[in-house]
């Protein structure tokens, strides 16, 4: 059977997707639409390498002449990108006395959609009487980076964390924000701590929804403190001395006009990552291109901080990047339950983290998606499995100490709402050889696989991928439903070489005098793979590297 006569579209994969509201905001699907791209259709195909063959980054341009600039501003700390890390950093440099422009290059600032920001300890987690074993859990996030990041970076936001999230507490608070505290997974394989703080509320909130209401809620404290953020503003070229240092950079105002800006004291460059570069992609992070889709993305994440900081004699941190991926390109719920590819086969140990579904779909199925398949007693299997298991997408964001009913019912509303809404990614049917005809999978190894599947679950020992027994649930009993799993790409987390105080290091180890790199633009603090132990970390880094730069600018900062 064909892939159209089976109604499957891989377009528009998000259009109409039925997600509760927890996991829209999770996702940073909410207001999260194509934003301005500039270059980023060039960039996307794989064209932008140089006629000689080099990479663009290994290619430094011509410098703007002098007579070209039509406007000089002078300030102390210049801020490049508008996203979560950025905004932050201009707040927490302009509230100590910094002078500070942050130049943005949309019309909007642009975070990756900030659902929650992950912290491992906070006045909210002490209320709950929350507490972790940092020592474990940063062992957890080395080990999940291959032990390739650098340590002491990791060991920097463990220290910090805390005091950080505290002073986003109060901000959010003050601005009639509340938090949420989400629940994690009670997995002894891949845990996931009760550390996701999903702050939402207040004027600002209501203004600009959860996609970006931290970068606009920064901003204008930002700007009470006499920050100026400038509009459609993209910077070209950094600007250096004859000795080296950054002190400036240019930029290209929406007439085609160049603004010279001169920093006294630093260029910080947090301009997102380069998940909209498929030249990055091929040589950094190639598994970012099997991805059924790109999850919210900013169009315009196409590495122009990384191509600044090489072209200034900036280094990257070896590869592979690490990718941020979630396996909800398609359907949203799966839970703990069977795979299977399109070759209608069993592939891999169902009850783990997203980003091991992710790559287990595309690695070891072969394919961008794979389905889900499971017996009219799921909801009593799943909440059976969140005693055992649970985490992002197979518990859902729920409040911490609420029962496990609350996400049963959740993924029950959003399944029946995917059946109804985008029958693309959600099937059901009263036989497995009906379901089977419904898919795009070999209908006689389907049928097959699920045969082996349930004598395995008879047996209570999974001896083709080991998944534990007690997440060993049969399929035997109608109506059957199967629920799409597909790969998203969130982000690349892995770029520019730094130092533990944020500044930009060349391939010998030594810093590029007046330059520094933050958010999703550096690298360093992961490496190979993302760690999903202490959920939201990648927002946490954002806050922790934007606020302890911005006093370090500011030139109040003390190292713990």
């Amino acid at each position: 059977m064909s892939e159209s006569s089976k109604g499957i579209s891989r377009r528009n994969l998000l259009k109409g997707a039925a997600l509760s509201a927890a996991s829209v905001a999770a996702l940073g699907l909410v207001g999260c639409g194509p934003k301005e791209a500039g270059s980023a259709d060039a960039a996307k195909d794989g064209s932008a390498t140089t006629a000689d063959g080099k990479h663009t980054w290994e290619v430094k341009p011509e410098p703007i002449a002098a007579d070209k600039i039509k406007e000089t501003v002078d300030t102390e700390v210049l801020i490049i990108g508008g996203g979560y890390a950025g905004t932050c950093c201009a707040l927490s440099a302009a509230e100590n006395g910094a002078k500070v422009i942050l130049v943005e290059k949309d019309a909007v600032l642009n975070g990756h959609g900030v659902g929650g920001t992950g912290a491992i300890a906070s006045r909210e987690l002490d209320k709950l009487n929350i507490s972790f074993d940092k020592a474990i859990e940063m062992e957890r996030w080395v080990s999940t980076c291959g032990n390739r990041c650098r340590e002491s970076l990791v060991a920097k936001w463990f220290r910090e964390s805390e005091r950080c999230m505290n002073w986003f507490l109060d901000l959010a608070e003050k601005n009639g924000a509340k938090c949420m505290v989400t629940v994690g997974s009670r997995s002894t394989v891949h845990p996931e701590i009760d550390c996701y703080h999903m702050i939402s509320g207040g004027e600002i909130f209501e203004q600009h929804t959860m996609a970006d209401f931290v970068e606009y809620l920064f901003e204008s404290e930002a700007k009470k403190n006499g920050a100026e953020f400038v509009y459609e503003m993209p910077a070209v070229q950094l600007i250096q001395d004859d000795s080296g240092k950054v002190t400036g950079a240019i930029c290209e105002n929406k007439d085609g006009d160049y603004v010279q800006y001169n920093a006294s004291t630093g260029v910080v460059l947090a301009t997102g990552d380069v998940s909209y570069n498929d030249e990055y992609l091929d040589e950094f992070a190639p598994i970012a291109k099997k991805v059924m889709t790109r999850l919210c993305s900013d169009q315009g994440n196409v590495g122009d901080g990384h191509n600044m900081a090489a072209w200034a004699g900036g280094a990257f941190q070896d590869g592979p990047w690490p990718t941020m991926m979630h396996p909800q390109a398609a359907a949203t719920f799966h839970g703990p339950f069977m795979f299977v590819n399109p070759d209608g086969k069993r592939f891999m140990n169902e009850a783990t983290w997203v980003q091991g579904k992710c790559v287990g779909v595309m690695v070891n199925g072969g394919s961008d998606h794979a389905w889900s398949i499971f017996d009219a007693n799921w909801q009593r299997d799943l909440k059976d499995s969140l005693q055992y298991g649970g985490g992002m997408f197979w518990d859902s964001f729920r409040p911490y100490g609420t029962d496990y009913q609350v996400a049963v019912d959740s993924h029950a509303k959003g399944v029946e709402s995917g059946l109804e809404k985008v029958p693309d990614f959600y099937k059901r049917a009263d036989t497995l050889e009906e379901l089977a005809e419904m898919l795009d999978v070999d209908k006689a190894e389907f049928l097959k696989s699920v045969e082996r599947y349930n004598k395995l679950c008879e047996q209570g020992e999974d001896i083709d991928f080991y998944k534990e027994s007690h997440f060993l649930y049969p399929i035997k009993e109608g109506p059957f439903t199967a629920c799409m799993v597909a790969p998203g790409l969130l982000g690349v987390c892995g770029g520019i070489h730094i130092s533990d105080n944020f500044e930009v290091l060349n391939s010998e180890d030594m810093p590029v005098p007046g330059l520094y790199a933050i958010g999703n633009c550096a690298g360093d603090i992961y490496a190979y793979d993302y760690p999903i132990n202490v959920q939201g970390n990648s927002h946490g880094r954002c806050l922790m590297e934007g606020k302890c730069l911005g006093e370090q600018l500011a030139g109040v900062y003390q190292e713990m």
